[in-house]
């Protein structure tokens, strides 16, 4: 990959992007209220169902369409209407609009042109790796790996578990990962069918106390 190519993907994998994703726990906050995740190897499973059902059913199969298509309304429409909770619309509309904000003030010469931010954070992230011409498959590595990597974060300080416990339930996930990001770019299969993951972010918008925003 060519130096500006992987600097950039740094750049859009980092949780160090000003775009707030540290905010939010996509429902693991409320899978550890509800006991779902209580150590290491509990938070290990469950993460590997993120990956497998959530990423790889859905969420890399939807952005590797997104990134393919030219005209990506219609992927855009579908993972606007995919998000099954109030938070859920409500999280990856910020994040969208964070991302819009950070590219305007950075100024470019060449702006990409993004989706609307009301249709979420994923259509505008593929529309601007496309923009980038950043490969396929190392895009769908950035984004994956952002996502495990803030959830188990999310995880080591609710739970709580120490950093190691979190760096081996990363480590494991990541050994997984390239087979199912070779397995979506060959059949991008997507089913957004996860009513589990919907009851935890529909129960989080009442849970009494917590840290993150879903």
């Amino acid at each position: 990959m060519a130096a500006d190519h992987l600097l950039r993907l740094l750049l859009l994998s980092s949780t160090a992007l000003p775009i707030g994703a540290y905010c939010y726990s996509q429902g693991v906050e409320s899978a550890i209220d509800q006991q779902l995740i209580h150590d290491e190897a509990s938070a290990l499973s469950f993460m590997q169902d993120v990956m497998a059902l959530s990423l790889g059913r859905y969420e890399l199969p939807l952005l590797c369409q997104c990134y393919q298509q030219g005209d990506q309304t219609q992927w855009a429409i579908q993972y606007q209407v995919s998000r099954e909770s109030r938070e859920m619309l409500a999280e990856t509309r910020q994040l969208a609009y964070s991302l819009h904000r950070w590219l305007a003030d950075l100024r470019l010469d060449e702006p990409p042109m993004l989706p609307a931010a009301e249709y979420g954070f994923l259509p505008s992230y593929a529309a601007l790796a496309r923009h980038w011409q950043l490969p396929l498959a190392d895009t769908l590595s950035a984004y994956a790996f952002a996502l495990l990597e803030n959830q188990v974060l999310a995880i080591v300080k609710t739970v709580p578990l120490g950093q190691m416990a979190g760096q081996r339930i990363l480590f494991a996930l990541l050994a997984d990962l390239p087979s199912l990001i070779a397995r979506v770019i060959a059949e991008p299969v997507i089913s957004s069918s996860l009513p589990g993951l919907a009851r935890l972010s529909a129960l989080h918008e009442q849970q009494y106390s917590r840290l993150f925003r879903s």
